[in-house]
């Protein structure tokens, strides 16, 4: 797994260090992230999280609004660094506000998870359909094969006869 330092994401996403370091902390989790030996690095995955936060920025989205897109596109919030999250939030003293925003985040990713088992579901109705209807096309196709056969066996004699009379034709001329 390849990791990034902020430098290096930062310089990916195109936004200067501060920024991208300033958006990290607002969006904490859902930009995935790992710890070694004491410096945060990134997963590849952050990229794309920074640059819909940019694109959000950009279009001059409210940190709120952002946070509903973030969680309405399903980007993946890892479990630890929400553990985290709660705890630092815990230890800050910011009970009530910090409560309701684990509450809301929880609630955005049941929410986020019924949508997508919404369009798991669909997908598979979908496929299923699909495989109905080439199901339905391959048996038309081995109609289809079949009444061929038939033909060419019918016209066979048929063309036999014809070149039967063409030979006879051209004996008595």
């Amino acid at each position: 797994m390849e990791l990034l330092s902020l430098n290096g994401l930062s310089h990916i996403v195109g936004v200067p260090k501060h920024t991208a370091s300033t958006w990290i902390e607002e969006f904490n989790m859902y930009v995935p992230k790992t710890q070694q030996q004491d410096d945060m690095y990134y997963l590849p995955e952050a990229i794309d999280v920074l640059k819909f936060i940019k694109k959000c920025k950009y279009q001059q989205y409210n940190k709120t609004d952002i946070e509903k897109r973030l969680a309405d596109r399903s980007f993946p919030i890892r479990v630890e660094s929400t553990i985290e999250d709660v705890q630092q939030a815990f230890d800050q003293g910011s009970y009530k506000e910090n409560i309701l925003t684990v509450m809301q985040t929880i609630g955005l990713t049941v929410s986020n998870v019924a949508n997508q088992e919404k369009s798991i579901l669909a997908l598979q109705e979908e496929q299923a359909r699909r495989a109905k209807i080439a199901e339905q096309q391959s048996e038309e196709i081995n109609k289809l094969k079949q009444q061929i056969e038939r033909l060419k066996y019918e016209l066979t004699p048929g063309e036999k006869y014809e070149m039967k009379k063409d030979s006879f034709a051209r004996l008595f001329k």
